[in-house]
């Protein structure tokens, strides 16, 4: 039995292959050099791909950053441009002739319908299991407000994950929040806070109830079964865990927060050092994926609460090959599928 991790770099699509050794091999899955290329897994080219996640059928969407669009590797090798013209806007309708603005985050609900955090943009879109478009939450403006629908507002959404309930979870990353997207669309805070917003701003370190907790630039998010949500917690250099309670606790990571302060050591969690982690997944037995992107790794967080490196030797550049020898440039998106 075989795990297979997809991860988006710049511009190319790797799988790691495991078996339960947890001995990994890299190789390119999709995609060249950087571009817009529909076709066969060679011949593709994407630009910053960021979000990536798997439909119940095997697909894999990616959130195509620079080409604006929503990307689709299907089962049988074919790339195509599932939603946006490549051109940047905020045009709803028809997935085909709609517009998105450096789309980051993207999930998935087993009724065929995807939620793509529009970063630029500043809202959350919908392509239901129709193709149709449509703005769910934020007014387009970015700022910080909870409400209904338009009435929210998000300063530059990257990460989003949905639980078992439909409810959507957004890693706010310039107002240093997680927020919560209810199935009628109502946007509240779910975690963080504090007065500095926007992309100048600081945010801080701080575990404890949710309304007390502090976050730096949360970027990715993901729900397990028992309803926790994680945080890719970027500036902060770790991961964090909010519970079912609304509790807040760091998971992993130990350095000081702010820019140039991550590290690299794996070991206890108390003790190893992150790097700018953005995006992560979960598997069925809690154990996290996730990507150390400022570290060029591939690292994960086992059950036991160790921390190790599965892919990646630390320094920026491209190469397939053996886990730890292989090289990543900045690795980004994250999913692991059931193989």
């Amino acid at each position: 039995m075989f795990k297979k991790l997809a991860l988006n770099l710049l511009a190319t699509l790797l799988v790691l292959n495991s078996a339960l050794i947890a001995q990994y091999s890299v190789s390119t899955f999709a995609g060249s050099d950087s571009g817009f290329v529909n076709g066969s897994l060679t011949q593709s080219k994407f630009s910053s791909a960021f979000g990536i996640c798997i439909d119940k059928n095997g697909n894999l969407y990616i959130s195509d950053s620079g080409n604006n669009c929503i990307r689709k590797i299907d089962t049988q090798g074919i790339v195509s441009t599932f939603a946006g013209t490549g051109e940047v806007g905020n045009k709803n309708g028809d997935r085909l002739t709609s517009t998105f603005n450096s789309p980051t985050g993207i999930c998935t609900d087993d009724n065929g319908n995807f939620y793509i955090a529009d970063f630029m943009n500043h809202t959350i879109r919908k392509i239901d299991s129709e193709g149709i478009v449509t703005t769910i939450a934020g007014s387009g403006e970015p700022g910080f407000a909870d409400g209904y629908g338009e009435e929210a507002q998000f300063n530059f959404p990257r990460g989003i994950s949905i639980d078992a309930f439909g409810n959507l979870f957004v890693g706010d990353s310039w107002n240093h929040r997680i927020r919560k997207i209810t199935p009628d669309g109502n946007v509240t805070t779910y975690a963080g806070g504090g007065n500095e917003i926007g992309p100048d701003s600081k945010g801080s370190y701080v575990d404890g109830p949710s309304s007390q907790a502090r976050f730096f630039t949360p970027c990715g998010v993901a729900c397990d079964v028992y309803g926790n949500v994680y945080v890719a917690d970027a500036l902060n250099h770790k991961i964090r865990k909010i519970d079912n309670y609304g509790n807040v606790t760091t998971v992993a990571g130990t350095s000081d927060p702010g820019w140039n302060n991550g590290g690299f050591s794996d070991g206890d969690y108390k003790s190893a050092m992150l790097n700018t982690p953005t995006e992560l997944c979960i598997s069925f037995d809690e154990e996290i994926f996730f990507s150390d992107t400022f570290g060029n790794r591939v690292r994960k967080i086992n059950i036991d609460g160790t921390v190790t490196t599965i892919a990646g030797d630390g320094t920026p550049g491209f190469s397939d090959g053996d886990g730890v020898l292989s090289k990543f440039n900045y690795p980004r998106g994250i999913v692991l599928d059931n193989a």
